[in-house]
């Protein structure tokens, strides 16, 4: 296991695990934090013995989003042309729209065990993994417009294509907090589960993706991501030139073999 500053990172039969570990805040994140979220998602991108990711959070809480404290800080704030102090020196937003971004296309899957409240920021990081599961303590908030203020780490993006866009919609310009069974109910999540069982219900299904194809969940992960918004003509090209990549994969070649031999797949991720 790897501890920084804010966050754990620890890698175990194939599964990467971020914990966002600022208990006492309810995990709300730094510029600080970004930085390491940034360098542990390089590693779970790069590390060949990543084959799947679980993010969630430390104590009784997932991620309240930015610490607005510390936008209050003078070390990040200055006055600006219109007289009106703004961040400089370690601007939040550009590291969490990286931040995003590399989870969103990250060729590996991710899972969100969501413990405890997810609002703000911390809802988006939940919105950005593949799948989520969530405890019965769980709830999930848009909650910008609290602050009079959009969405701004993904969310505009993320929960339409999730929810739908008149649900999101709705959720977003009231801000209103929705537990798990509402979360449930409308799709955000995939399943929720008692608080001692999301870990273990999280690793269950890391485990098994990170017994698959890796290379084929990835490009199938990047498929789903892109062909969302394209006509139905492109999906099909696109779904050719991953085919043709999956094709060179001894993952491929396993799962050929087993077909044939009436065996189980041993997928070892290349």
């Amino acid at each position: 296991m790897t501890t920084y500053e804010t966050v754990k990172w620890e890698i175990s039969d194939g599964i990467g695990t971020i914990t966002l570990n600022r208990p006492d805040a309810l995990n709300a994140l730094l510029v600080e934090s970004l930085k390491e979220l940034l360098e542990v998602v390089e590693q779970a991108t790069y590390d060949p013995d990543v084959r799947a990711v679980v993010i969630t959070g430390a104590g009784r809480g997932f991620c309240a989003g930015a610490d607005v404290k510390q936008w209050a800080d003078d070390e990040y704030l200055q006055d600006g042309f219109d007289g009106k102090r703004k961040v400089i020196e370690e601007p939040w937003p550009p590291k969490a729209h990286t931040l995003m971004s590399k989870l969103y296309w990250m060729p590996k899957p991710v899972v969100a065990a969501v413990n405890g409240v997810a609002v703000g920021g911390g809802c988006d990081l939940t919105l950005v993994a593949d799948m989520r599961i969530a405890s019965t303590k769980a709830r999930f908030g848009e909650v910008y417009m609290r602050l009079g203020f959009n969405p701004d780490a993904g969310g505009t993006f993320l929960l339409p294509r999730i929810v739908g866009e008149a649900r999101a919609a709705e959720l977003i310009y009231t801000g209103r907090i929705i537990d798990a069974e509402e979360a449930l109910e409308i799709g955000l999540v995939s399943e929720v589960v008692e608080p001692d069982a999301l870990l273990d219900r999280a690793y269950e299904i890391a485990g098994t993706f990170a017994k698959g194809p890796t290379t084929a969940i990835g490009i199938a992960k990047s498929l789903i991501r892109t062909n969302y918004t394209v006509s139905i003509e492109e999906a099909l090209r696109n779904e050719l030139r991953g085919g043709e990549l999956c094709a060179l994969t001894e993952d491929h070649r396993e799962g050929m073999a087993a077909v044939a031999e009436k065996r189980e797949p041993n997928f070892v991720g290349r």
